[in-house]
């Protein structure tokens, strides 16, 4: 399971409470300053069936409608902090970026990588390049201490959420939001007509 982590959209936050509600975990939406919104799931396990249960993965895997976009993810998986980017473009593909103590930037598994640059100009802070890459190329410190200066580095808030120094719904104007069940049912239809197909055509 992932530990835990925040979604960062750029929108507002009722198209962004709309688009919870048709996702796959309980969240908390909170409207942030200079037009972004967090969103941090309220419980570890998502609605869906195994294995996509893990209810960071499911928020941060979940695609971004370009109306919220940029968005920026930050999960801490054991020691690790993945930062997740898309940008506000035609092309809203998820990039990677993986940090972790000891070593500073890694592969982020088979996930596709960005570069900090990329990162830094998808969420309109091409300035803070320089100082971005050196924090995530210094090994020294936590997962939690690097996603908070990362945020601050670029310019962005959310640093207490992504720290996990205060939780979403610790925030003014949070709003809980519950997936709706149908949404819930309709996935975990689609996944098991799936896992047929693929026994049917392998069989």
């Amino acid at each position: 399971m992932t530990d835990r982590g925040v979604l960062l959209l750029h929108g507002d936050a009722d198209r962004a409470v709309a688009w919870a509600r048709r996702g796959l975990v309980a969240v908390s939406v909170v409207p942030l300053e200079r037009g972004w919104v967090g969103v941090v799931a309220s419980a570890s396990r998502a609605a869906a069936d195994a294995p996509y249960d893990d209810g960071v993965a499911a928020l941060l895997a979940r695609p971004v409608p370009r109306r919220l976009c940029p968005a920026l993810g930050l999960a801490h998986v054991g020691e690790r902090l993945m930062v997740a980017v898309t940008s506000a473009g035609l092309q809203t593909r998820r990039m990677w970026l993986a940090w972790e103590p000891g070593a500073g930037l890694v592969r982020p598994g088979a996930l596709p990588i960005t570069t900090v640059a990329t990162l830094a100009r998808a969420v309109g802070a091409p300035q803070s390049v320089e100082v971005a890459s050196r924090l995530l190329r210094d090994g020294r410190g936590d997962s939690d201490t690097v996603a908070a200066e990362l945020l601050a580095a670029l310019g962005l808030p959310g640093g207490a959420l992504a720290s996990g120094r205060l939780i979403g719904s610790d925030l003014e104007g949070a709003e809980h939001v519950e997936p709706e069940a149908q949404g819930v049912r309709r996935f975990n239809r689609r996944v098991r007509d799936e896992e047929r197909w693929r026994e049917e055509i392998g069989g």
